[in-house]
């Protein structure tokens, strides 16, 4: 089937069209080729200004580090039983606004300990855990709280939190947590709330108690019954007309209720306060704010800042012919 003028013009339209992107990208990528070659040979020429620039970046970083402490942090995880975490991360975050406003006293007091090691905490706050999937494992921590509660593949654990402290000597984590878990084991509402899980679980665990005693009387009471029963049908001249009982499985319940039971002893006795830590604060030996973290950020920031600045001076005349046609124009 031969082609019509219309189609055959439609194909060299397309031609075109694909050769003009493909020089348009061409032109592209070598204007982007020549600006990176312009601006590192630019670099190069300019190297001693440059070095001035890095010079004044490193000493002030080097300046503002002396002046900033340097601080360790660590983390902690932990189970809230008996409260969710949102109210105990809130109970929690009122040691954060202590820290916040600097009133070391109330700190010291609240956790218990001297105004010494009160003057060595920097911060101490609480953070949700985000379980991903919705399989009850926590996947990450929510330091910014931007978790979409919206969404329906991820959720906050209601139970679990994470608790970051923040000091500036890496000896008195231990002591902070244990200011800690008198800070969060000493107030009256949780202790009541603790009160009632326990009583619940003593509940659960008696009545699971009396659930096994009952299904084991049970079934003694059906063994009994069916030897006298056997026992009386092979007497001879005796007929008895019975009807065939179906035959209970009770060592499937009673494994059920087992598990059942051992499950709640042992949340009794692994939960028995309200709040039960799962990961302590381990002992940094490297700060979080290193010198060299602020040497490597103001010597950057000072190179591009410096090389904007030598490129400006450098090119002023051909600006500002530049600014003064497109101001005319």
């Amino acid at each position: 089937m031969e082609q019509t003028p219309a189609l055959n013009n439609r194909e060299i339209d397309l031609i075109d069209l694909f050769s003009a992107i493909g020089r348009s990208l061409k032109k592209i990528f070598l204007s982007i080729i020549k600006i990176v070659a312009f601006l590192f040979l630019f670099g190069i020429q300019k190297a001693h200004f440059l070095a001035l620039f890095l010079i004044g970046g490193l000493a002030l970083g080097f300046t503002i580090s002396y002046f900033i402490r340097p601080y360790y942090s660590s983390n902690m995880e932990a189970i809230t039983n008996g409260i969710s975490s949102s109210d105990m991360i809130g109970y929690i975050n009122n040691l954060h606004e202590l820290c916040l406003d600097n009133n070391r006293q109330s700190l010291a007091k609240e956790l218990n300990m001297p105004d010494s090691i009160a003057r060595k905490i920097k911060d101490i706050q609480a953070y949700y855990i985000v379980d991903v999937n919705m399989d009850d494992i926590g996947d990450y921590v929510d330091y910014y709280n931007r978790v979409d509660l919206t969404d329906t593949t991820q959720r906050r654990l209601i139970n679990r939190i994470n608790v970051e402290v923040k000091v500036y000597y890496n000896n008195v984590f231990q002591k902070v947590q244990e200011g800690l878990i008198q800070y969060m084991t000493k107030n009256p509402y949780l202790i009541a709330l603790n009160s009632i899980r326990i009583n619940e679980l003593n509940e659960l665990i008696n009545q699971t108690i009396y659930e096994i005693q009952k299904l084991d009387s049970l079934q003694n009471t059906d063994y009994f019954q069916n030897s006298t029963t056997k026992g009386k049908l092979n007497q001879p001249s005796q007929m008895m007309i019975l009807a065939e009982k179906e035959p209970t499985m009770y060592y499937e319940n009673k494994f059920e209720l087992l598990e059942k039971k051992h499950k709640l002893q042992r949340e009794l006795l692994l939960t028995k306060s309200s709040f039960t830590v799962i990961n302590d604060f381990n002992n940094q030996v490297v700060p979080d704010n290193p010198l060299y973290r602020y040497l490597i950020r103001y010597a950057s920031w000072s190179l591009i800042v410096g090389y904007g600045m030598v490129l400006i001076f450098t090119f002023k005349n051909q600006i500002q012919h530049f600014v003064s046609n497109q101001v005319t124009s």
